[in-house]
């Protein structure tokens, strides 16, 4: 009797008719067989459901896409982990790989150093500023997934570099040259384990962007449903490790260098911390994951939206989700509705960052759209944290000193909540936070003043580092 499943097959033949078929099979054997038969009938968008007695008695029915979701949450909990000590060996009698690394990475890093320093020297570092950030957002794109990811990160702060680098650096959110489709979908068919015939009534034979790590291709289901299907680069998890082993290696040398221009701080341990972060991005399950909690906490709040996942078709490193058509918050398009986007924006930061502390860590241009009916959606969900009630009651704290002006205070928070050193010196942090106060109070939302300089220019006119 506990041996005994009821398999239910349920099909869709266009838009109208539905087929129904059902088979009470005894032994394991003849389930396996039977689940071979209904393949071959090749039921549209079939769902098994498989009703299974429990040590308790009740009977239980499990679906296709709970099956699916099951299995990929019991893979993301046992995902491949961040670890230094692991590269550290993987990587040691690996002397010639390493050194080959190192010089794509140095030379052209040299080269373009060396092109800003010969224009500052010649007095025509201003007027070669354009040509030199696009320069570095196309060296940063060849460099490969790490490197794209930090220049995504620096892309969003104007305090460290100016507004020509950041424009260009904001092209790596979703812009990036595409890899060859014949890759992506021999990876999404090893990846799903069937053809791309049989898995989607069909793909759009372009991708509609490419970013660090993956590509997003539009596809739509055997059911007509709309799906954008992300795949992942080739060979991104051993270049993105071979990457974080270079830094680390460079790292002790770097902290040497910056010591003798009295910048103190370590640098493995933020590379350490960079790769905890991207070895998470890398797994799709992962994210499916994460989306799917967001999705369950924030879905539900006023002009906020949330895809749905596609567990059938996702794993390790290919992930499906709910279509979307919206544009970018920074387009033309939004007109009007760009002050209701903001509201939209703030309020649901604030709501994860102080009522549920789950929140997406990486909000950029790119991973955010304003839809037709005026609701923001939240796009990669691969990167995501958790803030503690304290760190919560912190922000409320850190909010209250920035509307009072309060930077000595500010900084003493910081310092309470461990994400400043209890070392660290107050005022270069209390000028840079002024600084850009300033830059906000002048321009609003961001967008500067064309006769006032940023605070990076005025930082660097006045020593502040």
């Amino acid at each position: 009797r506990d041996a005994a499943f009821v398999c239910s097959f349920k099909a869709h033949y266009g838009k109208n008719r539905r087929g129904v078929v059902t088979c009470a099979v005894v032994q394991s054997e003849r389930l396996v067989a039977a689940n071979k038969r209904l393949e071959k009938l090749k039921l549209v968008d079939a769902e098994v459901s498989k009703i299974v007695r429990t040590r308790d008695g009740d009977l239980l029915e499990v679906s296709g896409e709970e099956n699916a979701r099951s299995a990929a949450y019991k893979s993301a909990n046992e995902r491949k982990q961040y670890d230094p000590e692991q590269l550290e060996e993987y990587f040691k009698d690996r002397h010639i790989e390493c050194w080959r690394r190192r010089l794509q990475v140095a030379t052209p890093l040299l080269v373009f150093a060396t092109n800003i320093v010969v224009d500052y020297q010649l007095g025509r570092a201003t007027k070669n500023r354009r040509k030199r950030a696009t320069e570095f957002m196309e060296l940063v794109a060849s460099l490969g997934p790490a490197f794209i990811k930090a220049g995504q990160a620096l892309s969003s702060r104007p305090d460290l570099l100016p507004p020509e680098y950041l424009q260009e650096l904001q092209k790596l959110q979703d812009r990036l040259p595409p890899f060859d489709n014949e890759q992506a979908f021999d990876q999404i068919e090893s990846e799903l384990g069937g053809k791309l015939q049989d898995l989607f009534e069909r793909i759009d034979p372009e991708p509609v962007a490419a970013a660090s790590i993956g590509q997003v291709y539009k596809g739509y289901l055997k059911t007509g449903e709309e799906v954008a299907i992300k795949v992942q680069r080739p060979n991104c998890e051993k270049i993105i490790a071979l990457d974080i082993y270079i830094l680390r290696r460079l790292s002790g040398l770097l902290n040497e260098l910056l010591r003798v221009v009295k910048y103190d701080f370590d640098l493995k341990l933020i590379v350490d911390e960079f790769g905890k972060l991207i070895y998470d991005e890398i797994d799709y399950l992962n994210e499916a994951r994460n989306a799917e909690r967001f999705k369950d906490l924030y879905g539900n709040v006023e002009n906020i939206f949330v895809p749905k996942v596609y567990w059938r078709y996702t794993s390790a490193k290919v992930i499906t989700l709910e279509w979307v058509e919206g544009v970018r918050l920074e387009s033309d398009a939004l007109g009007e509705n760009r002050s209701a986007m903001v509201r939209s924006l703030v309020q649901c930061s604030l709501r994860q960052m102080l009522e549920n502390g789950f929140f997406h860590a990486d909000p950029h241009g790119g991973n955010l759209l304003a839809t037709k009916d005026a609701s923001l959606c939240y796009l990669d969900f691969g990167m995501t944290s958790t803030l503690t009630q304290e760190q919560s009651y912190g922000i409320i704290l850190a909010i209250v000193d920035l509307v009072n002006r309060d930077w000595e205070n500010l900084v003493a928070l910081y310092k309470r909540l461990g994400i400043l050193d209890k070392d660290a010196d107050e005022e270069p942090i209390v000028k840079v936070s002024i600084l850009l106060i300033l830059d906000l109070d002048c321009c609003g939302l961001g967008k500067r003043s064309r006769d006032r300089p940023s605070s990076w220019e005025q930082g660097a006119a006045s020593g502040v580092t």
